[in-house]
């Protein structure tokens, strides 16, 4: 076909295309505008090392122990898929976790390892106030968490977690620019479907 006949069939099913473009542009900013709206929060966990044994003997125990405290940030990644450990977060927080199946709670918390000592941790709620509590909740589990590395080399090399304030931000879909993305959208569809059209007439 040549340029005049695919101007042709844009032109002859041009009112077909003005309706999918606004119907489709109407679709997109309807969705932006009734979306709920959520809260997207990030934790900074920052693992401080409390002590070591007091000797110049050289311990196993306590070589181990300082080994593992290099890779508590490893294991925090991994704490943070357990069930287990989402649930007592939520339970301590008193928050409703609402998840449906056991995916949802391996994956409500993303942590991702900054550094040796930095870990960020990421997740989303329907409220600021919920975004707080589970903010406050998180340290104190994962803090209890990696205690266990103390009581097991008989606190010769105990660690402790520390945060700063949650950043919390509302989140929620712009309206106007998926009422553009929408137009566009729109307009191919109208194309494609008058090519389509006139391919099956």
């Amino acid at each position: 076909m040549e340029l005049k006949s695919y101007l042709k069939v844009i032109k002859s099913e041009k009112k077909m295309i003005i309706a999918l473009t606004l119907l489709t542009a109407l679709f997109a900013w309807v969705f932006s505008v009734y979306m709920p709206t959520r809260y997207e929060t990030s934790v900074s966990l920052f693992i401080a090392k409390d002590g070591t044994q007091d000797t110049t003997e050289f311990k196993y125990a306590g070589y181990y122990a300082l080994e593992s405290g290099e890779i508590v940030a490893d294991n925090i990644e991994k704490m943070l898929q357990s069930p287990q450990l989402v649930e007592k977060i939520y339970s301590v927080s008193g928050v409703d976790p609402n998840f449906k199946n056991i995916k949802g709670y391996k994956k409500k918390f993303t942590a991702k390892k900054m550094s040796n000592s930095y870990v960020e941790v990421s997740f989303e709620t329907d409220n600021r106030e919920d975004a707080e509590k589970l903010a406050k909740s998180l340290t104190a589990a994962v803090n209890e968490q990696v205690k266990g590395t103390a009581s097991q080399s008989q606190n010769e090399v105990a660690f402790t977690i520390e945060n700063t304030e949650p950043i919390i931000i509302e989140s929620k879909p712009d309206a106007t620019l998926n009422l553009g993305l929408g137009l566009l959208s729109g307009v191919f569809l109208g194309i494609l479907a008058a090519f389509l059209k006139k391919y099956f007439a």
